[in-house]
């Protein structure tokens, strides 16, 4: 079978096709044969040596979907299934472990969900680690309906995975930003609304334009870098800004008195080692009606071979484009 994987850090070229032996099945593991797999800015920090406890080798990936190969009477041959992005101990694949950058998987039969016929492949592998994430970070920011977000990134998967939720769960208001006025008319004509051209004003003036000068409850942050700054100048009193990512930067200014006299909070998000069993349950049993009924919609910017996975990442980190950047192996 062919695999993606890279024997030492380095830039994109150091991702290759190599064969290596289909996976011998052990205990009750169910055999997928992959067919798309989703490429994310954690794969680039993972490959580009930049991770905290770094890996120095191995298959990237965090999610993906196919078709059970080998399987069981709950999981029969041809079955096509979306693969989470938690393995049974709770890490999330490609990170410390090997990912689904591969034709064949072997995998626990926990850790696969079945996908209902009308969801389309790339749909079902773009959907865990966004629709996740943002259903995590809402928790983590104890979002309630009644209250307004600013979720930054419509383009961006969990960005624009957080203004889906909640818009769903009944957020007063919902405030996105985009860094071009190209982005901003992209979100306007998918049916997004109140999205911030940052490239004719700021978060602060766009949130105070928008919310009257109210500013916001809630913050999700999933780019980092000197926004992050700014959209902690957009809380309200009480606000939290809650933070997942990183792909902008890793440090970041702000106003202290902010804090102090707004009362704010900042709070971290992660989901490796995070979430045991019945965690992720709970949150699955949230998305996936949500998502199988259609009000949950990942978007797709564009879908290379996977063969050409140096661009791929190239593009996702480079271009920034609005969308879910996938492979597919067949």
């Amino acid at each position: 079978m062919k695999i993606i994987e890279f024997k030492t850090p380095g830039n994109y070229d150091v991702l290759k096709i190599v064969e290596k032996p289909i996976p011998i099945l052990v205990d009750d593991q169910i055999l997928v044969k992959v067919k798309i797999a989703a490429v994310n800015a954690v794969d680039n920090t993972v490959r580009s040596g930049k991770l905290a406890g770094k890996r120095s080798f191995g298959i990237l990936g965090n999610e993906g979907v196919g078709v059970v190969a080998k399987g069981n009477t709950e999981f029969p041959e041809g079955t096509r299934v979306m693969i989470s992005c938690f393995t049974t101990d709770g890490q999330i694949r490609g990170i410390y472990v090997d990912g689904v950058w591969a034709e064949y998987i072997a995998v626990n039969p926990s850790e696969l969900i079945i996908i209902k016929d009308h969801i389309s492949d790339e749909e079902a592998a773009a959907f865990p680690v966004s629709f996740f994430s943002a259903k995590a970070c809402l928790n983590k920011a104890e979002f309630k309906s009644g209250k307004s977000v600013l979720s930054l990134a419509i383009g961006g998967g969990v960005g624009n995975a957080t203004v889906q939720l909640a818009e769903i769960l009944g957020a007063s208001q919902v405030i996105s930003t985009a860094g071009s006025s190209e982005k901003v008319q992209k979100a306007y004509s998918l049916g997004f609304k109140n999205v911030i051209d940052l490239s004719k004003e700021s978060i602060t003036e766009g949130v105070n334009r928008l919310t009257d000068g109210k500013g916001v409850d809630i913050v999700i942050d999933s780019v980092g870098g000197h926004l992050t700054g700014d959209a902690i100048s957009a809380l309200s009193r009480n606000g939290i800004l809650v933070t997942i990512g990183y792909s902008a930067g890793t440090t970041f200014s702000a106003n202290i008195t902010d804090f102090v006299w707004k009362g704010l909070q900042m709070r971290g998000q992660s989901l490796n080692g995070w979430f045991d069993k019945e965690a992720e349950k709970e949150v699955w049993n949230e998305l996936m009606p949500l998502f199988e009924e259609g009000k949950l919609k990942p978007l797709i910017a564009k879908v290379f071979d996977a063969e050409n996975i140096a661009e791929a990442q190239r593009y996702l980190i480079e271009e920034r484009p609005f969308g879910k950047v996938l492979i597919k192996f067949y």
